[in-house]
């Protein structure tokens, strides 16, 4: 893309847009309601959404959103903005330090540009098709596990999941090296960083996987659906992220068997 570093500074200046506004809240004041997808959400959720949302606005009217908070638009053009304010809302209702905003653009519906930012650990992620990625402005490289049987493995909430998503999940993890729970978001950007081999989810809407979607490939490694195929605009449910895309056809074949 020609003008990546433009579409860098305006993510990063996103980023601490929404950053600011969360660490304007003390968790001790922020009450949350339950959707009726039975999800939960705060008003810093939306606070935030609607900040980056005006700000799109203001800088590229012709760009398309979508967001978890309020309804989408333009979501055919060329280029939309993917916006998560808060990924990990449970954990950032009840005071537990990962969760995050994630700010995805895609270009013509593939993921090209994504940002990470963890306000309460100070962690920023920020990588793409074009801009390899770096974690705190330190290149990073995903890990390149050429063994399963080696591989950490980050598998997804077992709450969420059905009984078909669970098994596959677990049997991946089983058959890795060990398993680590709970990581959410912050797992796939651990992916992109080295620090895990794989990251599998499942229920995940494109706000969840398209930032870490762009920053993984970034970072070197593949994310795709349980069946191979990239992530797209389109794509819902079932992700896979791993940090030596070599893996993958082992993997795939493992989620089919």
């Amino acid at each position: 893309m020609k003008d990546i570093d433009a579409l860098v500074e305006f993510s990063v200046e996103l980023a601490d847009l929404s950053r600011n506004i969360i660490r304007s809240h003390s968790i001790l004041d922020v009450n949350y309601e339950i959707k009726d997808d039975g999800s939960p959400v705060t008003p810093v959720d939306r606070e935030i959404e609607k900040s980056l949302r005006d700000r799109i606005d203001a800088r590229y009217p012709y760009h398309g959103i979508l967001g978890e908070e309020f309804p989408s638009r333009d979501t055919t053009a060329e280029r939309v903005w993917v916006i998560d304010p808060i990924d990990g809302t449970k954990q950032y209702a009840t005071g537990i330090p990962v969760y995050g905003t994630l700010i995805g653009l895609a270009e013509e519906s593939q993921f090209v540009l994504g940002v990470m930012d963890f306000p309460a650990t100070g962690d920023r992620w920020i990588g793409g098709r074009d801009y390899p990625t770096c974690w705190n402005g330190r290149p990073v490289t995903a890990a390149q596990c050429i063994d399963l049987c080696g591989a950490t493995v980050a598998p997804g909430d077992p709450n969420r999941g059905s009984a078909e998503e669970n098994f596959g999940s677990s049997k991946l993890a089983d058959a890795g090296s060990f398993r680590v729970y709970g990581a959410g978001s912050y797992g796939f950007a651990m992916v992109a960083s080295g620090k895990l081999d794989i990251a599998i989810d499942f229920g995940l809407d494109p706000f969840d996987f398209a930032a870490p979607v762009a920053i993984v490939e970034g970072a070197g490694g593949s994310a795709t659906d349980w069946c191979g195929r990239p992530l797209t605009l389109e794509s819902q449910g079932r992700t896979l992220f791993l940090g030596n895309p070599a893996l993958l056809g082992t993997v795939v074949d493992l989620l089919q068997a």
